[in-house]
């Protein structure tokens, strides 16, 4: 297939629904070669094939990236199926949801294991494969708005989100003098399963016509995948330790937080100095 990202080689992990399908078919329209990952083999197989009946290349590779066995399978999938591999998206996640004072261990283990770990697993594999090539590549980190948001109820969730972003950031650092970009992704409220189990979970809980409103925004995953293949392109990939976020009809690049500052006259901080100068900080004086 002709395109953007003719002869190049992506892997997608949790590709087989929702987000993960959608970028997996956004890179395949430019030309990539694929390695549909999903912990679903039957998913993972439909994403394959159907990219292969579009005139696409694409291998399907069934199992969890939250061990770093089966990151470094992906990636060995990829290369012996395609010779190589250009392009790393760390898509795929799986979650506990409740109250942050009802969570167990367990709850916390499991959502970090898929979200950052698999994130961690799958970045430095595609990393150590890349540098070993010595072509360079790029790696996608889809991290969430949930984690400056601080949204109820997914504390796990937001968590792991943070880490990614951390992630994205320190390998940015790292491996972008050594010729890989690394930037990161932040869907808005999308239209997959999960984020429709959790619109529905809201019924009762929030006011109908706001709830409404809420489901209205949800975005269409198709929407949302062409920052992902752009990422990916030459363009792309001169562009180092970004986050961005995309709908339908808007771009967004997200940046930290700014700073405000205070100063006083004395040499140590007093605790009166501090009341006075909050308000200033905080924007509500």
């Amino acid at each position: 297939m002709a395109g953007k990202l003719a002869g190049r080689v992506a892997a997608v992990t949790g590709s087989g629904r929702g987000l993960g399908r959608a970028y997996a078919h956004a890179l395949a329209a430019q030309g990539a070669a694929l390695a549909v990952n999903d912990v679903d083999g039957d998913v993972a197989q439909q994403v394959a094939d159907e990219i292969r009946e579009g005139g696409g290349r694409a291998v399907a590779d069934v199992g969890s990236i939250a061990e770093p066995a089966g990151a470094q399978r992906l990636v060995d999938a990829a290369v012996e199926a395609f010779g190589h591999l250009d392009v790393m998206v760390t898509n795929a996640g799986a979650d506990r949801r409740g109250p942050v004072v009802d969570l167990t261990p367990e709850d916390w283990a499991f959502t970090l294991g898929v979200h950052l770990f698999g994130s961690i697993h799958c970045a430095t594999a595609a990393a150590r494969a890349m540098l070993a090539r010595g072509g360079g590549g790029s790696i996608v980190i889809v991290t969430s708005p949930a984690f400056y948001a601080g949204t109820p109820n997914l504390a796990p969730y937001c968590v792991a989100k943070g880490g990614t972003y951390g992630l994205l950031r320190v390998l940015a650092a790292e491996l972008g003098p050594q010729g890989i970009s690394v930037n990161g992704v932040a869907p808005p409220l999308t239209a997959t399963g999960p984020v429709q189990a959790f619109l529905a979970s809201l019924e009762g809980v929030m006011p109908p016509d706001q709830l409404e409103a809420f489901k209205a925004s949800a975005q269409d995953p198709a929407d949302v995948a062409p920052i992902v293949a752009w990422l990916a392109t030459d363009e792309g990939r001169r562009i180092n330790g970004q986050l961005f976020t995309m709908t339908r009809d808007e771009l967004t690049l997200i940046t930290p937080p700014g700073e405000r500052d205070a100063h006083h006259a004395t040499g140590t901080w007093t605790l009166e100095e501090i009341d006075e100068v909050m308000p200033t900080l905080l924007g509500t004086g």
